[in-house]
């Protein structure tokens, strides 16, 4: 489930990024440290690569997203959709899409979706790409980045706590139309004059 913008404060946004000439809109390549073997990690380039994110996402969704609901992450936020190929196939094999909100005057990440092919999991490709959208949304100086996961999902619990040090925000009761509770968890990044809770110390890098 997406909380989508309105209007005003999508053109908000575009024209805050836009103009934000330290932290580009294009990100040309992809961090050499995020490689994986047998693995091509790639920008979403245009509509032609729309039905493969679909593809990849619904498979494991917990509730449909509409095609719309796709295109507005990937036409406001190309830059925050990835997509993991198999190297000698080019077949597509995992994707996330972000976004980015304002939220009290602050750039605030969302990672929308992240999908693994099945029988790719447990290589850290899902890891990789979280990395390096998180990596965008820093770049792109937000304060910090939000999800949401279905309470019985522990394998992305456990990655995005564990591994990058989100915290458990919210208990959201009954989220999913499945009537499936969630978890909102939160990281924030470490940047001077962020007003956040001060017992939160879970920062980007430290884990």
């Amino acid at each position: 489930r997406n909380s989508l913008l309105n209007v005003s404060t999508m053109a908000t946004v575009s024209s805050s990024l836009e103009n934000d000439s330290k932290y580009p809109l294009e990100f040309d390549s992809i961090d050499p440290e995020n490689e994986i073997d047998g693995i091509v990690f790639t920008n979403y380039d245009d509509e032609s690569q729309l039905e493969i994110v679909m593809s990849l996402v619904g498979r494991d969704l917990s509730e449909p997203y509409s095609i719309f609901t796709y295109r507005y992450f990937l036409h406001r936020f190309p830059q925050l959709c990835i997509l993991a190929l198999d190297e000698s196939t080019k077949e597509p094999i995992g994707c996330v899409v972000g976004k980015v909100d304002v939220e009290n005057e602050m750039k605030i990440g969302y990672i929308g979706m992240l999908a693994v092919d099945k029988t790719r999991r447990r290589k850290g490709i899902g890891r990789a790409l979280v990395k390096i959208v998180l990596d965008r949304m820093y770049r792109l100086n937000c304060a910090s980045a939000t999800l949401e996961t279905e309470v019985s999902n522990k394998a992305a619990q456990r990655l995005y706590q564990e591994a990058f040090g989100f915290i458990r925000e919210e208990l959201l009761v009954r989220y999913y139309l499945n009537w499936g509770d969630a978890y909102r968890l939160r990281l924030w990044f470490d940047r001077p004059n962020v007003n956040r809770p001060s017992e939160v110390e879970h920062l980007i890098g430290t884990k």
